[in-house]
């Protein structure tokens, strides 16, 4: 008499969805430091929060567990540069003095 195989268990369920939100809010973040990069201590505090999660997704995508490389690449290029600019505006805000009149500066160089 012979037997069945034996069973090997219940059928695989759907494959694992990929952690794409590391990447994709590196690269807000970063977009985000870009036009707010005058207002430069928040835009220095979401641009490397921006490089810090856009590098997480990036292992991520490396790893396998992620589909976005590209987006976690183009949020380090964006929070780099949102961090640079920031760093501009805050060079640029020690070196002007307080007491700068921009109306009197236009008045006398037009």
């Amino acid at each position: 008499m012979s037997y069945p195989p034996p069973a090997y268990g219940p059928p695989p369920g759907p494959p694992a969805q990929p952690q794409n939100a590391f990447g994709l809010t590196g690269m807000i973040l970063g977009i985000v430091s870009i036009p707010i990069s005058c207002c430069w201590p928040v835009a220095g505090v979401l641009s490397i929060l921006g490089l810090v999660f856009s590098v997480l997704g990036k292992k991520k995508a490396d790893t396998g567990l992620a589909t976005n490389r590209g987006i976690a690449v183009a949020g380090l290029a964006t929070s780099v540069a949102g961090l640079l600019l920031s760093i501009a505006f805050l060079i640029l805000a020690l070196t002007i003095p307080s007491d700068f009149d921009y109306n009197r500066w236009i008045q006398e160089n037009s």
